[in-house]
């Protein structure tokens, strides 16, 4: 009486659909995944140097560390880079042309819009441009161009206000402190899943309408090992329209270098 009673049970009400057994690897398979969350951290690490030998003896060092953090409503990006070179003309001594180091923080806010707005700060000090310190503080807006798996393109606008200290006693100095404009353009494109070339130009001109301005220029060639380590040529070139009034030998200071750089 009992095991008729469940087989009963069992058997579908008048006016009911029967009851459909689905194997469990087909109800697991139905069962769509979740999305893995986008990386929110991110950085990079480049070791390079740049040697030249002949009439002008010179060898450069180089370190890069960038540390970004990003979600839909705040990105956030220091950056730290620092070089060192020496030089030697014919049978001179080796002396120390280049001594610089470069800091950087700037929070974006919606990064992933078109437009969004940004605050910046820097601190640079710089043997060539006769830089003891200079420091910045601006804010300006982003305006994203191209947004696409292998190519991202942007340019902004910022206003900043600017401190410099002069070397030492003997630096002749015109303005140290004034207000500059920036013009920032970035350009990133990788040609597949090992090569990549990333460009910036900056223009910083005087806010006052004085003939004063900063050109900084790099471009990045990577080509990835593996996973995390990669190849790096980095041609960098930076113009001060101020630096021999202060007592340096030239505008430019750029070089080209060669190195190992590493991502996670």
């Amino acid at each position: 009486m009992l095991h008729t009673g469940s087989a009963r049970a069992q058997q579908p009400q008048s006016g009911e659909a029967p009851a459909i057994s689905v194997p469990a690897t087909v109800r697991a398979a139905a069962v769509a995944a979740p999305a893995t969350p986008p990386k929110s951290w991110a950085g990079s690490a480049i070791a390079n140097a740049s040697v030249f030998f002949g009439n002008n003896q010179q060898q450069v060092l180089g370190a890069d560390a960038k540390l970004t953090h990003q979600d839909s409503a705040l990105a956030v990006t220091g950056e730290l880079q620092v070089q060192y070179g020496e030089a030697a003309v014919d049978t001179s001594a080796r002396t120390v042309t280049k001594r610089l180091w470069v800091a950087g923080l700037t929070a974006n806010f919606r990064p992933l819009d078109v437009v969004s707005g940004f605050l910046t700060s820097t601190y640079e000090a710089n043997l060539e441009k006769r830089i003891a310190s200079r420091y910045s503080l601006g804010a300006g807006a982003k305006w994203n161009i191209v947004q696409k798996d292998a190519t991202t393109a942007s340019l902004s606008l910022s206003l900043s206000g600017e401190h410099t200290v002069p070397l030492d006693s003997t630096v002749r100095f015109t303005d140290k402190k004034l207000a500059r404009l920036a013009w920032l353009g970035k350009y990133h494109h990788s040609f597949d899943d090992r090569t990549e070339i990333t460009h910036q130009t900056a223009w910083q001109p005087a806010a006052s309408g004085r003939y004063q301005f900063l050109v900084v220029s790099s471009t990045e060639l990577r080509y990835k090992l593996n996973g995390a380590v990669a190849l790096s040529m980095v041609f960098t070139d930076n113009y001060d329209s101020a630096a021999k009034s202060r007592g340096a030998r030239g505008y430019n200071d750029g070089q080209m270098l060669f190195g190992v750089a590493a991502g996670w």
